[in-house]
């Protein structure tokens, strides 16, 4: 992690952390993201393609004003080296509730945020 990038600080990597803490509840790998753990299974799950999409869809409006389309695509492919686990039944479930529970808020927050730092904006 390079120190002297701004988006790299301490609250990012605290917020990097949860992320990666809610993605090893739902069955991923924990160095994993949510983000990328979608993007990757949206493109390459060989069953339950429709499930990944969609949460697909919901993640990219979320992150939509501070990574512009795609941001679970282009957090895979940040995350190439990493390794993806598909989850169960019962873990897709799990990641269900913290991705909706989680955007809405993440959705007023980064718009509100671009109201008073649109640097950060795509």
């Amino acid at each position: 992690m390079n120190i002297d990038d701004p988006y790299r600080n301490w609250p990012h990597a605290v917020l990097i952390a949860i992320d990666q803490l809610g993605n090893a509840i739902a069955g991923g790998h924990p160095v994993t993201n949510i983000s990328a753990r979608v993007g990757y299974f949206s493109v390459n799950a060989q069953k339950g393609k429709f499930y990944w999409q969609n949460l697909e869809r919901i993640i990219n409006f979320a992150f939509y004003p501070v990574d512009g389309e795609n941001h679970c695509y282009k957090a895979w492919k940040a995350d190439r080296q990493e390794l993806f686990r598909i989850g169960s039944d019962l873990t897709h479930i799990f990641l269900s509730i913290i991705i909706l529970i989680a955007t809405p808020f993440i959705a007023v927050a980064l718009r509100i945020a671009m109201l008073f730092e649109p640097a950060w904006k795509y």
